[in-house]
């Protein structure tokens, strides 16, 4: 994993998390990483729609939830 950026929203944004969701989707990121849930409002699934979650304190990682595509039905 290499370090890319440090995003901290401008201040008044109203959904801080979505700022930075809507970045790291922008830069193609596969993990986000901040100090603590309390930095992603104790919703660390909100973040897992997209990309795996990484805390400092306690040292954890929420993987991204791996959405499966549909099974195709038919005829063989």
């Amino acid at each position: 994993m290499r370090y890319l950026y440090t995003v901290r929203p401008p201040q008044g944004t109203t959904d801080p998390i979505g700022y930075a969701i809507g970045i790291a989707a922008g830069l193609g990121v596969a993990a986000i990483v901040v100090y603590n849930l309390v930095h992603v409002d104790n919703q660390p699934a909100r973040v897992c729609e997209d990309f795996d979650l990484q805390t400092v304190c306690p040292p954890e990682t929420w993987l991204r939830i791996m959405h499966q595509a549909p099974i195709e039905m038919g005829a063989a």
